[in-house]
């Protein structure tokens, strides 16, 4: 009895708990929540006993991979780095030491960069602390729609409803409205008007102005955050964003969401009006497969010429 009473205490002291003991395949462990040919949903609780913040105020920071699809989740915990890919569940992470000024380049040494914007890859995102099982953790939750979001972009861009014949799972909707909108202005014919319809429909997204907010109507008096969300230009878009009083009258999330659409909006343009220099210089940075596509046109269309 003593010697039990002396293990718990001895535990306690060391900031491990009963239930953390017998947790050790669940903690510090991604699991596969769903996978299917367009969606992957993998989730893990770290434990929050030595966990560092980096960057941001939080403790992990994402990063894709320069040259393949790939996400990294970066801990840092104690005097170690921990690198996880986190759709590769079964990898084990790799581990460094790094001081801070060194943290990038030993990143880029292993091929990965910062994320940057989660959602405008394609990734949706729930962290927070959380306590598993009666363990203290943190929950990193990271859903992969980049392959979904790339069909519905190819179907939308084409006015081809058909190409997304046979896929049930469900988008959400920030990650692709702003893009919809978008093609939809651009639609010229009534056939385009039909397709981007019945895209949006499969969305469960409304282009009718009948059940848009008030403020997307012709008659607004004065433009609102809807206004700036759904129908400025891109012109219109960046010097709002630009205003202090915009930027005062916004919560973080409208100024995320709209920097978002601003973004889109740029690689439209982009992607549209860009010479082949440009692109290429682009590409090489977003590594976006629709720049690729694009920059794959140009060249066959200079050949062509010569």
């Amino acid at each position: 009895m003593k010697k039990a009473l002396l293990f718990t205490l001895l535990l306690f002291f060391h900031g491990c708990s009963i239930n953390q003991l017998f947790l050790t395949d669940e903690i510090d462990t991604i699991t596969t929540v769903q996978q299917s040919r367009f969606v992957r949903h993998n989730r893990a609780y770290f434990s929050r006993a030595d966990l560092l913040l980096l960057s941001g105020k939080k403790p992990f920071l994402l990063l894709t991979h320069k040259k393949r699809h790939d996400l990294g989740v970066l801990l840092h915990r104690g005097n170690t780095y921990l690198l996880y890919r986190f759709f590769s569940p079964s990898t084990p992470p790799i581990r460094f030491k790094a001081n801070h000024r060194q943290l990038r380049k030993k990143l880029a040494r292993y091929g990965y960069i910062p994320l940057g914007n989660a959602e405008h890859k394609g990734y949706v995102v729930h962290s927070g602390p959380r306590r598993y099982k009666g363990v203290k953790t943190y929950l990193i939750d990271i859903t992969d729609y980049s392959k979904l979001k790339t069909r519905y972009q190819d179907a939308i861009r084409n006015y081809r409803s058909d190409m997304l014949s046979g896929i049930h799972d469900r988008l959400p909707k920030q990650l692709i409205e702003p893009y919809l909108r978008y093609y939809s202005q651009q639609a010229d014919t009534e056939e385009k008007k039909k397709e981007i319809a019945r895209i949006a429909e499969k969305l469960h997204i409304s282009l009718d102005q009948k059940n848009a907010p008030p403020s997307l109507l012709p008659n607004s008096d004065q433009p609102s955050y809807h206004y700036y969300r759904y129908r400025a230009s891109m012109y219109e878009l960046g010097n709002y964003l630009n205003s202090p009083q915009s930027r005062a009258a916004l919560t973080p999330a409208q100024y995320t969401i709209l920097q978002h659409r601003l973004s889109t909006l740029q690689q439209e343009k982009l992607l549209h009006e860009g010479s082949l220099e440009t692109l290429i210089a682009a590409y090489e940075e977003n590594h976006d497969p629709h720049f690729k596509r694009r920059i794959m046109e140009l060249l066959k269309a200079q050949n062509a010429t010569q």
